[in-house]
């Protein structure tokens, strides 16, 4: 075996949790090596975590199932309970979760031995072992000590890629959180295997893929992406952009343009207000963030071009009905993908939506009541509409849309955004006149779609002062309902 001596400011090996596995498995003559995600970060970043609440361990000697569960019983407290939970008897791996969110996953080792299993893992930086015997050490069979170093995603071997196509995704996903690059020869092989990726379910890509959106350098990832087929493969509404030429509008053909939209959100973040740029880290889901959501509408805003697509005679570009045709495809996307119904409805409703903050001032500037009811149907995921539309713009560079048009289209859509919160304020602010129960009482309806139709109607108009009080709020909505 291959050790490598360390200087760590704190060795992982003594954290207590480390040592009661350590302990049982030596009290039973087994071990137990501490591996995976935790141990590539105290060595890429220097110094563990200030608290350890996912920890790897790799098992040798005995199954990896019944060692889970006999850790659980003995560390079980009335204060903090031990569950035991089996992930793949097939694979025998567990997990033991403790009360206070703290959770150890247990592997039997691929082949009997660390060394075999060390062997059967995906890349050099993952490939890395804690033994308590040597617990100044690391042990290192690919030198991912130097990879770590260099700040290289250096795969194993393709039989390791292929195995797993996930893999082939991963390594995109640390490239973007570890801020790394990818050795030439695993490119390669991610380029010959990239068609496999087909074969992973959906739910396991998306959680690569969200994670790797949220990353400040997915632009950067994504165009990688693309030119390794995966982009493709794993979102095969974007192959046919690829046939949509560039025009006088845009620069780039469609595929290109639409990579290129995720890399010019990212360069305009930072003009929105710290309020919404806040608002992206929400989760719409368990690990979907409004910010990786954005990128991934941005990457798909343009899908019902395709479609939509007409030359006139006078050899110019039309696309009537994309967001709309755009939108209808990233629902069916969303099911086929398993997007939960959040982040399908998001993204649909960004797609939809994309042309409107440039329509808007398409003849001038907006009416009061055009911004008024923008407002009201974007709600709060306005900052992530004008983050996407912001890129759109940043991507389409023809001679049809000059810089300086560009230049004044861009802040009018930033002034658009900081006119929200003081519009958000002014609302709540208002006297409600009129609920509900009071619209079905006035006109004697059940309750209904029209209930909330009319209450929408009704704040439009008291927040364009056309109501005043609580008379004529009732005098509009029965003229409301006499035009119905």
């Amino acid at each position: 075996m291959t050790y490598k001596k360390l200087s760590l400011k704190e060795n992982p090996m003594q954290l207590p949790l480390v040592q009661k596995v350590v302990a049982q498995a030596h009290a039973r003559n087994q071990n137990a090596y501490l591996v995976g995600g935790y141990v590539r970060d105290i060595l890429w970043f220097g110094e563990s975590r200030k608290t350890a609440t996912d920890l790897d361990f790799a098992v040798a000697g005995t199954r990896a199932l019944d060692f889970a569960k006999t850790f659980a019983e003995d560390n079980s407290t009335q204060e903090n309970e031990a569950h035991y939970v089996v992930l793949d008897e097939s694979f025998d791996t567990a997990r033991v979760v403790f009360d206070d969110g703290v959770y150890l996953d247990f592997a039997g080792c691929i082949g009997g031995s660390i060394e075999s299993d060390l062997r059967r893992r995906d890349f050099t930086v993952n490939a890395l072992a804690f033994d308590a015997a040597k617990p100044e050490y690391v042990l290192d069979l690919f030198n991912a000590t130097d990879d770590i170093e260099k700040r290289i995603i250096r795969a194993i071997s393709k039989s390791g890629l292929s195995d797993d196509p996930l893999r082939l995704l991963r390594a995109f996903r640390f490239k973007a959180t570890l801020n790394a690059q990818i050795e030439p020869q695993t490119m390669e092989w991610i380029k010959e295997l990239s068609s496999s990726i087909d074969t992973v379910a959906a739910e396991r890509i998306n959680a690569e893929m969200f994670i790797l959106l949220n990353a400040q350098r997915a632009g950067e990832i994504v165009n990688e992406l693309g030119k390794t087929g995966l982009l493709e493969s794993i979102y095969a509404e974007l192959r046919d952009t690829r046939r949509v030429t560039p025009n006088d509008y845009h620069h780039l053909n469609l595929f290109d343009h639409s990579v290129e939209t995720v890399h010019q959100l990212e360069e305009n973040l930072h003009r929105l207000p710290d309020w919404a740029r806040e608002s992206s880290d929400e989760q719409l889901s368990h690990g979907v963030t409004k910010l990786a959501a954005t990128k991934l509408a941005a990457l798909l805003h343009d899908i019902g071009k395709p479609g939509t697509w007409e030359i006139n005679e006078e050899g110019r570009h039309t696309f009537y009905g994309h967001d709309s045709k755009g939108a209808d495809m990233a629902d069916l996307m969303g099911e086929r993908l398993k997007w939960s119904k959040p982040v399908s409805r998001f993204i649909s409703k960004l797609i939809q939506w994309h042309l409107r903050p440039g329509a808007l001032f398409h003849q001038g500037f907006p009416t009061e009541k055009a911004i008024y009811r923008f407002y009201r149907k974007m709600g709060d995921d306005l900052p992530q509409l004008i983050a996407l539309a912001l890129g759109d713009l940043g991507a389409t560079c023809g001679e049809g849309l000059p810089e300086p048009s560009r230049a004044v289209l861009a802040d009018q859509m930033i002034d658009l955004l900081y006119g929200y919160k003081p519009f958000v304020e002014e609302s709540a602010a208002k006297p409600r006149f009129l609920n509900g129960q009071d619209v079905m009482r006035l006109l004697n309806l059940e309750p209904g779609p029209m209930i909330g139709e009319i209450l929408d109607a009704l704040a439009e108009a008291q927040g364009l002062k056309q109501v005043l009080d609580r008379p004529t709020a009732e005098r509009f909505v029965f003229e409301y309902m006499a035009k119905k």
